[in-house]
């Protein structure tokens, strides 16, 4: 078997977590619209990527260490 430890950078698992978390608060969001009926409401994607991007580099770097 290969070591795969390192073949992400932490950038790019930071990213990868940020988009799943992404996706979920989109999910979130719209089964709550389905179950309530309302309109459509506006969701702001990249704040919320921006933050969970953020946090996620932060705990990869502190696991993953250069």
């Amino acid at each position: 078997m290969f070591n795969t430890e390192n073949i992400l950078s932490n950038e790019q698992r930071g990213h990868d977590l940020a988009l799943l978390i992404a996706q979920a608060e989109i999910n979130k969001t719209l089964v709550a619209q389905v179950k309530s009926e309302n309109e459509a409401t506006e969701l702001d994607i990249y704040p919320l990527y921006l933050t969970a991007y953020h946090e996620a580099l932060e705990s990869f770097s502190k696991d993953f260490p250069d």
